[in-house]
């Protein structure tokens, strides 16, 4: 009985959407975002050049920001997702956007995305400013 309840628990926890945070779980409800590679703010244009934020609704993708490749260029990828995926069959974006980022050498937090941010996200001619 208790090698079910184990089973049981251990489905429960890797198919949940929820991040344990100090003993607690914690479900994602609304607009969250995660940094899923560092982000790097160049000191030569005092710039965020590098880096990868997912965006996500009620656990599901919705956007991806990448921040470059290293170059100091303050131009920045805006992935738009369905239903949580991004990528098609040859792994190819379904839509991207590219726009300008505002070099101020400021950094991104995770957590839950504020409306003018929300904004700047489904803008096609803007993006999330850091």
């Amino acid at each position: 009985m208790k090698k079910y309840v184990a089973v049981i628990f251990i489905i429960a926890l890797f198919s949940s959407c929820c991040k344990w945070e100090k003993g607690a779980c914690t479900e994602y409800k609304g607009y969250h975002k995660f940094i899923y590679e560092p982000i790097v703010i160049s000191e030569d244009c005092n710039c965020i050049v590098a880096g990868k934020v997912k965006y996500l609704k009620d656990c599901k993708t919705v956007a991806l920001i990448h921040y470059g490749d290293g170059e100091c260029d303050n131009i920045a990828t805006k992935i738009i997702c369905e239903n949580g995926d991004c990528y098609g069959k040859d792994n190819e974006t379904l839509e991207s956007y590219e726009f300008t980022i505002k070099c101020n050498g400021n950094t991104i937090n995770e957590g839950i995305v504020e409306a003018d941010e929300l904004e700047l996200l489904f803008d096609l001619n803007a993006g999330p400013q850091p």
